[in-house]
């Protein structure tokens, strides 16, 4: 077995019924597809306590990809990356401030 090691992005949208929340998944999915030739988008549901102490459904869309990149030796242009996509996400959704961008290395079988 071939193993190869990349990172993988992954950026959590809420999945509001508000035009911005459907524009962001799309503009981030070309981004994505353009920079790294594809990404998987997925629709999530659960829970989250409000700050009155009531659960609440919560949807999301879950964007991913993996690159072929290194999180040791390229930690600084990742960052730079995970950081712009937060920032266009900010800017799109107005303040939104539950977009979560992470980073982790995942290894493909090749």
């Amino acid at each position: 077995m071939l193993l190869s090691e990349k990172v993988r992005i992954e950026v959590f949208i809420p999945d509001l019924p508000d035009p911005a929340y459907v524009k962001l998944p799309t503009q981030l999915q070309t981004e994505v597809s353009y920079a790294f030739g594809g990404c998987t988008v997925v629709s999530a549901s659960g829970t989250f306590l409000s700050a009155s102490g009531i659960i609440l459904p919560d949807k999301i869309s879950i964007l991913f990809t993996d690159i072929p990149l290194n999180l040791k030796k390229d930690r600084l242009l990742i960052g730079q990356y995970t950081e712009r996509i937060r920032s266009v996400a900010r800017e799109a959704l107005q303040g939104e401030e539950t977009i979560l961008v992470s980073a982790y290395t995942v290894f493909h079988d090749e």
